[in-house]
């Protein structure tokens, strides 16, 4: 089931009144855990067996750490070893086949294998548990459905955030009561994250394609197709999250933040602290800090010809990991790698510059609006990476002439943009109205009709702009 089917209006509905009309918390738990496999397993049931087993085997992995504490490593090398190992059997088989196509039977070559939705966002979610039980950072979950709640909590069970466990299961273990503000609150973000999905990423979205799709296209048409691709990713993207918060607000549950405004960075390192933020970080502890201060890659972490430790080299490697890492998580083929590796070399560039950057001239706030628009082009750049699957048709687009073109290829372009301006346009002034105009107004008379009537708008833009065929959520594939 998707947020944007019209059953999860009604499934929504039935889940939320009778879940405050349970008075016990295990009543509640219990309700939740049948409604998320319910949820998962709405178009094909047989992924409630994988989620199932995935969330099984993460649970009596920690029991295990727990009883043996002198063999937690062994534990969770075999637990990594089982879930990543279905992860990549499912997210690399078709790879698989295509590169020794050859040498393989028939019988394998014709067998398809299909991606399970939220495979790689809730086998992570698991394992920050099973590592986290292991480094002492949380307490064994003991109860079982609780723990199977946690694994497969629906609103961010299919693309995240990826949750950790530390702000999870105490929640769940929290007695929770109805909140008239978080009812509102909750509305309204998830309002608001129908409309950046249905108004404006679905939108633009069949102009991407054809500009992606397009033969013969010209610079502009290149270049509009990648803006428009990074505005419909941020929409697209940001409004599942904001769904997701919204909804589970509303059950009384807070999920982390996983956008904060990330095309107003100034570097690609702020890019990645307010982009996929849980993922992010998610990076950050279980590969980044491990790949910097493991001794197997200190060994091998020196100055080229001198073999002297350097710091720079520690954390420069170690950044080439993870975002390698984060570039084979997204797809197998090469376009999700160079793009890995595109986005380490940028902040190693950017690191490096600034640090012959004067630490006074790094407090005042002229610089970065001068650096904010060259981050957002390296950001376009990275996204038409991402988007365009082969990198030789990419390298040969960029190199067209830019001011070539026939009319119809520019009022293309130029259409495309205009949507651009406009769904920014709309982000711009949703930022300004959060951070300027609703904390004056909040506590003022005027503010609930002003919330309501905001409500009515939303909702009328959104019904209105529901198309037979609604695209599902980019991330959906991943």
């Amino acid at each position: 089931m998707s947020f944007v089917q019209v059953e999860f209006l009604g499934f929504f509905a039935l889940v939320f009144s009778l879940y405050w009309a349970i008075p016990s918390l295990r009543g509640q738990n219990r309700l939740l855990l049948g409604a998320s496999y319910l949820f998962y397993g709405w178009i094909h049931p047989w992924m409630m067996a994988l989620l199932g087993a995935i969330t099984l085997v993460n649970y009596l992995a920690g029991l295990a750490i727990e009883r043996r504490r002198e063999a937690g490593d062994r534990i969770v090398a075999a637990t990594l070893v089982a879930s990543i190992g279905v992860l990549c059997g499912f997210k690399y088989f078709g790879w698989f086949v295509d590169a020794f196509s050859a040498v393989l039977p028939e019988s394998v070559r014709i067998l398809q294998v299909g991606l399970p939705l939220g495979l790689s966002f809730y086998t992570f979610h698991n394992l920050a548990y099973t590592i986290d039980v292991n480094r002492q950072r949380v307490r064994v979950e003991p109860n079982l459905e609780t723990y199977l709640l946690y694994g497969s909590y629906f609103p961010q069970l299919v693309a995240g955030p990826v949750e950790r466990p530390s702000n999870m299961l105490p929640q769940f273990n929290s007695p929770r009561r109805f909140s008239l503000e978080a009812l509102r609150s909750g509305l309204g973000l998830a309002l608001w994250g129908a409309f950046k999905k249905i108004v404006l990423a679905d939108t633009i979205s069949p102009f991407v394609d054809m500009l992606f799709q397009h033969p013969d296209p010209s610079w502009a048409m290149v270049w509009a197709g990648a803006i428009g691709f990074t505005i419909q990713a941020l929409a697209d993207f940001s409004g599942y999250t904001d769904i997701a918060r919204g909804t589970s607000r509303m059950l009384g549950i807070e999920l982390m933040r996983n956008f904060d405004h990330p095309y107003l960075a100034a570097t690609p390192m702020e890019f990645w602290q307010r982009w996929h933020i849980s993922f992010s970080t998610w990076l950050r502890d279980y590969v980044y800090l491990p790949a910097c201060f493991s001794p197997f890659v200190r060994r091998w972490i020196t100055v080229p010809g001198t073999g002297d430790w350097n710091p720079f080299w520690q954390t420069t490697r170690a950044l080439f990991i993870t975002m390698l890492a984060s570039g084979v998580w997204h797809g197998s083929t090469w376009n999700f790698i160079v793009w890995g590796l595109y986005h380490a070399s940028m902040a190693t560039i950017y690191t490096a510059i600034l640090a012959r950057v004067p630490k006074k001239r790094k407090k005042e706030k002229g610089w970065r609006w001068l650096f904010v628009p060259i981050q957002f082009g390296v950001t376009v750049l990275g996204m038409y990476i991402f988007r365009e699957p082969s990198l030789a048709r990419a390298a040969s687009r960029l190199l067209l002439n830019p001011f070539a073109g026939s009319r119809e290829q520019w009022i293309v372009a130029t259409s495309t943009l205009s949507l651009c301006l406009i769904a920014g346009g709309a982000l711009v002034a949703a930022l300004l109205v959060e951070r300027y105009v609703w904390p004056r107004l909040r506590e003022r008379e005027v503010g609930l009709p002003l919330q309501t009537t905001l409500w009515a708008c939303l909702a009328i833009a959104v019904f209105s702009s529901v198309r037979t065929t609604t695209t599902d959520f980019i991330y959906f594939q991943f």
